[in-house]
């Protein structure tokens, strides 16, 4: 991953370059370069004003790949059950089968998973009418250390209390994919 300024100190100096190749083209009235520059000039501005709309801190070809291309929001199904204990109220989306995509990183060599991508979380919980997260999470066991907190990620300065989301995998049976996806949120009032 690079850093988004750097790429885009680069990207004016290529440009300007462009431009001067432009001017010495037309300078010395060699018009059979000129539609090659033009085009990588074109191409040029087109990267620069991408990176000037941007609001990625870090450019890898998957996160351009996802900010140009967003995963198109799939329909989801869900039952919401509220309870209540010792005088809170605790909400819960169970979500039917395929739910809602999860984006999720490993880490620890792969004995554990990290959601670094909030954006498909933050869709699904715009979509349920709830306030966005922040800042994505370790897998709650990473943290506990107790093999029960597998699959769970826990998020305690929600605005609307302790969010937990659980994490399943779905299977696609229409495009015949099978790919990790949201099975649970609960949120716990304070």
């Amino acid at each position: 991953m690079i850093a988004t300024e750097t790429v885009k100190t680069v990207v004016v100096v290529l440009f300007g370059l462009c431009i001067l190749w432009i001017i010495v083209i037309i300078v010395k009235n060699d018009m059979h370069t000129i539609v090659r520059a033009l085009l990588v000039t074109a191409v040029l501005g087109l990267a620069l004003f991408y990176l000037n709309q941007t609001k990625l801190e870090k450019l890898s070809f998957t996160a351009i790949k996802q900010d140009l291309f967003p995963l198109k929001a799939r329909t989801f199904t869900f039952e919401k059950q509220e309870v209540y204990v010792d005088g809170r109220p605790i909400t819960t989306f169970s979500f039917d089968e395929p739910g809602p995509r999860l984006a999720l990183d490993m880490m620890n060599g792969g004995k554990h998973m990290v959601i670094k991508d909030i954006r498909p979380v933050n869709s699904v919980l715009e979509r349920l009418g709830l306030p966005p997260i922040t800042a994505g999470v370790a897998e709650l066991a990473s943290i506990t250390g107790n093999g029960l907190d597998s699959d769970k990620y826990r998020w305690d300065a929600y605005e609307k209390g302790v969010l937990v989301i659980e994490r399943g995998i779905c299977r696609d049976m229409t495009a015949a994919q099978t790919f990790p996806c949201i099975s649970r949120i609960t949120i716990t009032a304070r």
